[in-house]
């Protein structure tokens, strides 16, 4: 099976998942924020980010490094899984004590309590889910993760729509996360049960010294990637309060999809890495220099649109009452960016047994995020937030392509920077004819796509390389729907 074949048939069932899930979200976003208003809104939002920094804590890296090794020898399914499961429900237990002790010495009111604990429980569920997602990524049956998802987001949608609807209050709304994600769970239970071997528990020490010693830095970049992601809204929500914690949210939740979506696409992308690595590293450099591109060409025209319409996608989304942080999404926007290219960047380094490296960086990330974070939200509150990510993720990005410049897999300088100008005209082109419509989002939203697709032409950003193994995707997806 070539690589192109394995990443269209990783990917485009994570895409389809992709896009039902953040249809889902942006629908359940819309009737939520509209509802709770900024406050209670905000409040739900200090539930994602703490329970986004706490939950990583529950696996530590254990079966992100299963899937690599599991991706290379599927015979090693059931030891790997089964050792990292049961230290999965024992990191789990721990984290939910420490962090039902850490709101309960906190100053929340008794409200804020119940949704936090909720969102705990949550925490718990989603563990688990991801941990059978991890399963079924490293044998490439994303069928199932596909389907997971979708039970989670159609639940919790419908679940919180009915509890709208019969104006329940904050911390009703906040009962739906868990329950959906339950769901989720019995779905992934019921297809590991009977489709995969039975997990066994390994216990020479050997087996896991080498679990712990090789996985932990996944787990520990995750933890620092998670606090300099989370720690603005942790931050705001303690020195500004629930209703900046809101205003900053609303336009963060944007950029979160775009963390989804590349979620998903790192996914299927990982396992396939991880194989080229041990049999053809020239095909694995080739494969990492054309996804850095097409994540460059996918995040630099959605920037420059979100900077033009900010105000009007914010109001469209959230409301009126939102409006006065819409100057955020101008700015968090760009994060997106860097996301995307430092992302592809992390994928790689752990492919390659870099995950050490990777480590270092985030560590460095978190730590400059906690001090930069601190100083802007004390001076410019949710707007000094935003300039913080921003900066954070750059810095992030910089470090990766420095560490990757030391290897095989550089990006050759003379061949990288014609591409970054193409791209880089074609989206301007996109935004100078937007800024001359002069029209609504919604009715300029097909004309960039249409406008900014011909100026990737004109400037040649897609050469003919570029069309072959699009077209080629293209035709592999249509024959696999």
């Amino acid at each position: 099976m070539s690589v192109a074949t394995r990443v269209v048939k990783n990917s485009s069932l994570l895409l389809i998942a992709s896009i039902i899930n953040n249809i889902m979200s942006f629908i359940l976003t819309l009737f939520t924020a509209r509802y709770l208003g900024t406050y209670n809104f905000g409040l739900i939002s200090s539930a994602t980010s703490l329970v986004g920094v706490f939950g990583i804590f529950c696996d530590l890296g254990l079966a992100t490094y299963a899937i690599r090794e599991v991706s290379r020898d599927n015979e090693l399914t059931d030891f790997y899984f089964g050792t990292t499961l049961v230290f999965r429900v024992l990191f789990t237990v721990i984290t939910f004590i420490i962090y039902v002790l850490f709101i309960m010495s906190s100053n929340f009111t008794q409200e804020g309590i119940n949704v936090m604990i909720l969102f705990g429980i949550y925490m718990i569920f989603n563990s688990f889910v991801l941990f059978f997602y991890s399963l079924f990524q490293s044998n490439e049956n994303m069928q199932y993760q596909t389907i997971g998802n979708a039970i989670y987001s159609i639940s919790v949608l419908l679940i919180i729509l009915v509890m709208i609807f019969d104006n329940c209050n904050v911390t009703m709304v906040a009962a739906g996360y868990p329950i959906a994600m339950f769901l989720s769970l019995i779905y992934s239970l019921f297809i590991t049960v009977r489709h995969y071997p039975r997990f066994k528990f390994c216990r020479k020490p050997k087996f896991i010294k080498k679990l712990f010693i090789k996985g932990i830095p996944f787990g520990i970049t995750a933890v620092f990637t998670s606090i300099y992601f989370w720690i603005a809204l942790i931050i705001l929500t303690f020195l500004s309060g629930s209703v900046a914690v809101g205003l900053f949210s609303s336009s963060q939740k944007l950029l979160l999809v775009i963390a989804a979506i590349f979620t998903f696409f790192s996914n299927a992308v990982f396992p396939v890495m991880s194989e080229l690595f041990t049999v053809d590293k020239e095909k694995l450099a080739h494969l990492f220099h054309k996804l850095l591109k097409f994540m460059l060409m996918l995040g630099l025209p959605m920037a420059i649109g979100c900077v033009i319409f900010n105000s009007e996608i914010i109001n469209i989304i959230y409301g009126a009452e939102y409006v006065e942080g819409a100057i955020t999404l101008s700015i968090l926007i760009w994060a997106g960016v860097f996301m995307l290219l430092s992302g592809m960047c992390s994928t790689l380094l752990g492919s390659i047994n870099k995950q050490f490296d990777v480590t270092k960086i985030a560590a460095i990330g978190a730590l400059f995020s906690v001090i930069l974070n601190y100083i802007m939200i004390s001076l410019y509150s949710y707007i000094g937030a935003s300039i913080s990510t921003v900066f954070t993720e750059f810095m992030i990005f910089f470090m990766m392509m420095t560490v990757i410049s030391h290897t095989e897999y550089k990006l050759p300088l003379k061949k990288a920077v014609l591409p970054v100008i193409q791209i880089i005209i074609a989206s301007s082109i996109m935004g100078i004819c937007l800024i001359l419509l002069n029209q609504s989002f919604i009715v300029s939203l097909p004309i960039a796509i249409i406008i900014y697709v011909i100026a990737l032409f004109i400037t040649r950003a897609i050469n003919k390389e570029d069309r072959e193994i699009i077209f080629d995707m293209i035709n592999k997806l249509r024959n696999k729907i």
